[in-house]
């Protein structure tokens, strides 16, 4: 259902997305921000044709998300800001305040890992007829074999599996990016075997993932995190979130593992972090290495003594991230 605004920005509100998508740009969480701030306007009485800087921040206050999304909320909104005072309407923004890092992400042990392997391969749908047990645990897999986003995993064509090289090519990468992701033989034998299990019934079909309630499309993301929920379960991995702005063990959280372990390995070959960086960047699709040092910073509690030889190798070569929320 398309929300028709109803302040007293309306239609500037519709201009301004009406100009963004005939430029081409993706509108969809820019609309979700302007919805939200149209509501707010709306149930407290704002009828003036003024948007000012802190009637900005009292609407961002009100809105119970993490930080991360507030800082997007605003950014989309400054845009609209712009926009206002392109047409000398009185409109100010406050400023963005600096990104700070506030999720944690839960590495897996290796004994859960292999709880969860043996919980996914022998799961049990609650529709029978769905494909999802089939195809979720070879996703499962290349997800923590590669370090891949889930998007980016779930959205493979047999056509980006190179499987006689063992490579990937990820072409719905983040910020339209893309790479060539290498994969270990035994995954790439493990592919081998599943296209030949997919292809069995005669048809013929573009995604490695693909829906069984959607031909042509791969299954969706909600789809494999309410899987993943519940197969963690089932694997007995407390499954907790803090409060609802932070996400529990989650399937990123696999990526961030991948990260880790593969740091790990490098360090254990002797090779330093200032060498592996660049390349670990590349291959996981991080614009620099400086992004990928977030990855590695991050508190991993499961691995305590590892993530001391993080710190020891990293030291101070980037700046401190802070973790704590103003």
């Amino acid at each position: 259902m398309i929300y028709i605004f109803k302040s007293a920005f309306s239609s500037e509100m519709v201009q301004h997305l009406t100009l963004l998508h005939s430029a081409g740009k993706y509108i969809f969480q820019i609309q979700s921000s302007l919805t939200d701030l149209d509501k707010y306007l709306v149930t407290n009485g704002f009828t003036s044709k003024v948007l000012d800087a802190n009637t900005i921040s009292a609407w961002l206050k009100t809105r119970d998300v993490s930080m991360k999304t507030k800082i997007k909320n605003l950014s989309h909104v400054k845009g609209f800001v712009k926009y206002l005072a392109s047409l000398k309407i009185e409109a100010s923004c406050p400023e963005l305040p600096k990104m700070q890092q506030e999720y944690v992400p839960y590495v897996f042990s290796d004994a859960e890992i292999k709880r969860i392997v043996s919980a996914a391969d022998n799961f049990e749908a609650r529709n029978s007829l769905t494909r999802s047990v089939l195809v979720f645990p070879v996703l499962l897999r290349i997800l923590y074999g590669c370090g891949l986003r889930l998007g980016e995993g779930r959205s493979l064509c047999w056509t980006d599996a190179d499987l006689e090289n063992g490579v990937l090519t990820i072409r719905e990468a983040k910020n339209l990016k893309q790479r060539f992701v290498p994969m270990d033989d035994s995954l790439t034998n493990f592919l081998k075997d599943y296209k030949k299990m997919t292809h069995s019934d005669g048809i013929c079909r573009e995604y490695l993932f693909e829906s069984d309630l959607h031909p042509g499309k791969p299954f969706k993301n909600n789809t494999f995190y309410e899987w993943f929920t519940r197969v963690l379960k089932v694997a007995d991995v407390n499954y907790a979130k803090l409060n609802n702005r932070k996400r529990g063990p989650c399937p990123h959280c696999l990526r961030h593992c991948f990260t880790l372990k593969s740091f790990l390995k490098s360090d254990n070959e002797g090779r330093r972090f200032e060498d592996t960086a660049p390349f670990l960047a590349a291959y996981l699709g991080h614009d620099s290495a400086k992004e990928t040092e977030a990855y590695l910073r991050s508190n991993h509690t499961v691995y305590e003594q590892s993530h001391q030889r993080v710190n020891a190798a990293i030291g101070n070569l980037f700046p401190e991230v802070s973790f704590d929320e103003n």
